[in-house]
């Protein structure tokens, strides 16, 4: 099947200025990002935003469900431009992790569908791709060199010396344009998990990185440079104005799609993200009279839509051949704590309501995780991370193969015992993070969420460590002397009573072995589909707090927080992400670690 006519946006400058409509592009770039293991089509949650939505139809709602993507779809799309056009295909990473599959084999399932029939020009590798490292050491490397295609980190050192382990600049001719490309990968590797890096690789952190390897870019003879990334939204809105020597930034890591680029007039940058699997971003690039200028789309690849093709049939092969084995009637895996026996397609409960969690405040399938631990473990409390990747699950039959898209971890899940004061300070400083107004220092985009007895207020406008106004327990203000037993996880190389990331030593730890957090959600579903979870309001801002938004559905796009501080602790700085650029030092800067 053709699909219609591509409805691409208007050609403009680079610093927003519409241009003369007429010419065809001289370079087009097709951006993949996030695929986190996604080689089938999936369900996602698209939102309708006043400034940036996709073609879709809503039906009066503000978001909706659609199933789409997949990389017999992406390819057929990716072949499709090609067909028309001279195309360089950038992908950014977290691309080995996300599924059973990719748990189960260690991300090499990924490897022939990238390799034969995606074929990207660059790759740039993400935090997640660096996570088999904790269940088979080396791995990352393993990966990267089976990859076809060159691999660019322009931020990654061997641990023992200051090498880069890849370029961190690649010169690509397409038609006749010669073109800059610079990777960096993500800068907060080592923070979110050291068993990830520990030992093995360190990470260059600071964002003059990235413009010092445009201008090698520029000075080995680009005549355009573009960076792609696996850093975040936030942070590339602000090196976009921090660094004028990159024309479009391609970014990844949040999971965002920037249907409308954001365009940041004074460096004359274009930031675009293009989602996780079930979109594909193109940036169309042309040269007039030494003027770069641009137009881009993002296609929204679900089923059933005129942009979105049939699947490739040489992919849909490749896949089905891929994942077989993981359908086959006695399936026999293991990884870590996981043991997958079941075929994935083997249907483990219901929903009334569709789960999902691309949500930074609080989402409801967040809520049923932390519920299921609480309930496991006859806990008082159970607390997780408030992770934003995952798919969605329409209302209906839920299988075993959806669940491990939300949680494609072999760690087991862990109980202890927390002071109340060690609970306030932990989530203290995950507000700290996400409500800086400094894009730098930003790094989780979601807050902690907790079982669905705990309810928690808090106020973005106050200062950093005094943001959480309250946290409640069964209705019951948190008393910071006393103990509670918290259910939640474990992570490989963490400290032994460092649970689930809470950062510090639990009491009475006991680890369940044997049992991972999928088990943990079986069990659940089995005594309680059909389940009937959605946000209710747990987590709050004051009154005269300010709000937060919770989903793109909730305020502007892009969907960045505010962030507010205050200069020596008395008088505001910043309302939002800084709205200037950044002089950088030329010297003293830590480059790496």
């Amino acid at each position: 099947m053709r699909t219609e006519p591509t409805p691409m946006g208007p050609w403009r400058s680079l610093d927003g200025t519409p241009v003369d409509e007429h010419g065809d592009p001289d370079v087009v770039f097709a951006h993949v990002s996030d695929l986190h293991g996604q080689l089938t089509p999936r369900y996602q949650v698209y939102y309708d935003n006043p400034t940036s939505a996709p073609d879709l139809h809503f039906g009066g709602d503000d978001r909706t469900i659609e199933r789409g993507g997949g990389v017999p779809i992406l390819a057929a799309k990716i072949d499709e431009l090609r067909a028309d056009h001279e195309v360089c295909t950038l992908m950014s990473g977290d691309t080995f992790h996300g599924s059973a599959v990719t748990t189960y084999t260690n991300g090499r399932a990924m490897l022939e569908p990238i390799n034969r029939h995606l074929r990207p020009d660059v790759y740039v590798p993400g935090n997640w791709d660096f996570g088999n490292e904790a269940a088979e050491d080396g791995n990352f490397v393993d990966l990267m060199d089976a990859l076809d295609a060159p691999v660019l980190a322009n931020n990654l050192y061997g641990w023992d010396d200051d090498e880069l382990l890849y370029d961190a600049v690649r010169l690509i001719q397409v038609g006749s344009v010669d073109v800059g490309v610079v990777g960096m990968t993500n800068v907060y590797v080592d923070r979110m998990a050291p068993a990830f890096a520990e030992g093995k690789y360190r990470f260059g952190k600071h964002p003059a990185l990235l413009e010092e390897s445009a201008r090698a870019a520029r000075e080995a003879g680009a005549e355009v440079v573009v960076a792609v990334t696996e850093i975040g939204l936030p942070w590339m809105v602000q090196a976009a104005k921090d660094c004028p020597n990159v024309d479009v930034m391609f970014s990844a890591h949040t999971h965002e799609y920037t249907w409308e680029p954001i365009v940041v007039a004074d460096t004359e940058t274009v930031v675009v993200e293009s989602g996780m699997g079930e979109a594909l971003g193109r940036v169309d690039l042309r040269i007039v009279d030494g003027e770069v200028q641009f137009r881009h789309h993002l296609y929204p690849l679900v089923e059933g839509h005129d942009e979105t093709p049939d699947p490739d049939p040489d992919a849909v092969e490749t896949v089905e051949s891929v994942r077989e084995p993981f359908f086959a009637d006695d399936p026999d895996f293991e990884r870590g704590a996981g043991t997958l026996d079941q075929p994935l397609d083997t249907v483990v409960g219901k929903t009334e309501q569709p789960l999902y969690r691309q949500s930074f405040l609080e989402s409801a399938w967040n809520t049923l995780f932390n519920d299921a631990l609480c309930e496991h473990f006859d806990t008082d409390l159970a607390v997780a991370h408030g992770f934003r990747y995952g798919t969605a699950i329409p209302p209906g039959e839920v299988t075993l193969g959806q669940l491990y898209t939300f949680f494609p971890q072999t760690a087991p899940v862990a109980r202890g015992v927390a002071y109340g004061q060690q609970l306030t300070g932990h989530m203290e400083d995950f507000l700290v993070d996400n409500f800086t107004p400094y894009p730098y220092q930003q790094e989780d985009g979601r807050v902690r969420n907790f079982s669905s007895n705990v309810e928690v207020t808090i106020d973005p406008t106050a200062q950093r460590n005094r943001r959480l106004v309250e946290l409640r327990i069964d209705g019951e203000p948190i008393d910071p002397e006393a103990t509670y037993s918290v259910a939640t996880f474990t992570r490989p190389g963490d400290p032994e009573r460092d649970l689930g990331n809470c950062g510090f030593p639990f009491q009475d730890v006991h680890v369940d072995d044997g049992t991972v957090p999928v088990d943990v959600i079986v069990d659940y579903l089995a005594e309680h589909s059909p389940v009937d979870y959605e946000v209710m309001g747990l987590v709050e801002t004051a009154d005269n707090g300010g709000d937060a938004q919770n989903t793109p559905a909730d305020g502007p796009y892009p969907y960045i927080q505010p962030g507010v501080d205050y200069a020596a602790g008395e008088a505001y700085c910043e309302t939002s992400l800084i709205p200037r650029g950044i002089d950088f030092p030329e010297e003293g800067r830590n480059r790496h670690r």
